[in-house]
């Protein structure tokens, strides 16, 4: 079969590759592209359109808050920088002031002693008869003088490294002073831009309270509400330090004072004041801007499953970069930390997110949680002691009598002589004793047993 294709030739197929060396004139036909006629079918149903589920008007409202809160906290933070930025400029404008007209004055002078310096090298350099000077008068000051001493050229020197001093000074200071009026500009600028910020959030807050439902305000009494709360409260094996479950208790105790941007107590707080004041209270100084207190502890970061009361959560726009946080709070326990706000709130107790918390710090370090362990019996501690009777008195028995239960030891019992081995209960000694009688008695003596 294979011979007699070979020998009659077959028909070759219209897309079959063109002979070597023959030239391509035109791209075979590829076919045309299949139309999608509707969405694909799938073995168990259909892909569905993807829809945009439409906002409640309470639900829109809530996001514009929660945005222009976020938007607020991080122009506060900058507001703050700022402020410390024209505060710096400020005192730098005023010590490079200072060291100009230091070397202003030692300029001036300069400058007189070496005129002084001139004019005597060039009287003393005259060659004429004794009071000549005096009888010309200022004429004297006109007459050519050949050479300068030493004392000119110290003079001079001097001068020239005044003028020099004077001059770096100067443009110190003038460098200064544009410092100072560049922070100065940008911190009026977003001080304009907190207000209206502010203002447009204070009333966007007003708007939520007035849509918020019973159900919660009912929620937020429920969030204050610690009722019986345990700053000692253990997790991972640890509890907080007393330092710690100290500022905690203060920083409750500031509840329901108001919030107020750079105040750090005792009548209003921001955020990092409230820490600040916290940790104060209990002994513990702390940095006072909410990255600070970051950097201040960095050294002790936490886990967010190992937090413990007192520990301080933060919150950044970034959270690979502690430099851009902007808010603290400090953690209660079972969920929950307790924080100043911002503007228009006030100190409160609020739920916390994990995963909204970026970086978590201990202030100080916390201490092994207390182990509860049983603790062991006199009879599983005596030593017991074989009999060498098998009466009533000395034999093991499984139960005791009523009048037993009373008086279990010998030092219950008022025995002269107490020993310790000997007032191990009948039951210690038959489960130790390899020499205990084979046959208890079935009504053990009332009496301790006696050696």
């Amino acid at each position: 079969m294979l011979s007699a294709l070979i020998v009659g030739g077959v028909t070759v197929p219209a897309a079959a590759e063109a002979p070597v060396g023959a030239k391509i004139t035109a791209i075979p036909d590829s076919g045309s592209r299949p139309v999608a006629d509707g969405i694909p079918t799938l073995p168990y149903g259909s892909l569905s359109t993807p829809r945009s589920v439409a906002l409640t008007p309470q639900a829109q409202l809530l996001a514009q808050y929660t945005a222009a809160e976020l938007e607020l906290s991080v122009l506060s933070a900058r507001r703050s920088e700022l402020q410390q930025e024209y505060s710096n400029a400020l005192i730098a404008k005023a010590m490079a002031d200072y060291a100009w007209r230091q070397t202003a004055d030692a300029l001036r002078e300069a400058r007189k002693a070496a005129e002084a310096a001139a004019i005597a090298a060039y009287q003393g350099s005259v060659k004429g008869p004794a009071g000549l000077d005096d009888s010309l008068g200022e004429l004297g000051l006109l007459i050519p003088r050949a050479h300068s001493t030493p004392e000119t050229e110290s003079a001079l020197a001097d001068l020239s490294r005044a003028q020099v001093e004077e001059r770096t000074a100067y443009v110190a200071l003038t460098e200064a002073i544009t410092a100072e009026q560049k922070t100065s500009a940008a911190y009026s600028a977003i001080e304009k831009e907190y207000k209206r910020k502010e203002t447009a959030f204070l009333e966007l807050k007003r708007r939520v309270a007035e849509a918020q439902s019973e159900a919660d305000r009912q929620r937020e009494l429920q969030e204050q509400n610690l009722g019986d709360y345990d700053a000692g409260q253990s997790n991972a094996g640890l509890i907080a330090a007393p330092k710690a479950r100290q500022a905690v208790m203060h920083a409750l105790s500031q509840r329901g004072k108001p919030y107020k941007w750079g105040d750090e107590g005792p009548n209003t707080y921001d955020c990092s004041g409230l820490m600040y004041w916290s940790y104060g209270k209990a002994g513990i100084r702390l940095n006072r801007v909410a990255k600070d207190q970051y950097y201040g502890t960095r050294a002790k970061p936490v886990a967010k499953s190992a937090l413990l009361p007192g520990d301080l959560l933060f919150f950044a726009t970034n959270p690979n970069d502690w430099r851009t946080i902007h808010h603290v709070g400090m953690y209660l326990g079972n969920g929950k930390m307790v924080h100043a706000r911002t503007t228009g709130d006030v100190v409160k107790i609020a739920p916390v997110s994990m995963s909204s918390v970026d970086f978590a710090t201990r202030v100080v370090d916390a201490l092994p949680a207390p182990q509860s362990t049983p603790t062991a019996t006199a009879s599983a501690s005596a030593t017991p002691r074989p009999t060498a009777s098998s009466s009533p008195s000395a034999s093991s028995s499984p139960s005791s009598s009523p009048s037993a239960s009373s008086s279990p030891t010998p030092q219950g019992g008022g025995s002269p002589e107490p020993e310790p081995a000997e007032s191990a209960s009948p039951v210690a000694q038959e489960s130790t004793s390899p020499k205990a009688s084979p046959q208890p008695s079935p009504s053990p003596s009332p009496a301790p047993a006696a050696g």
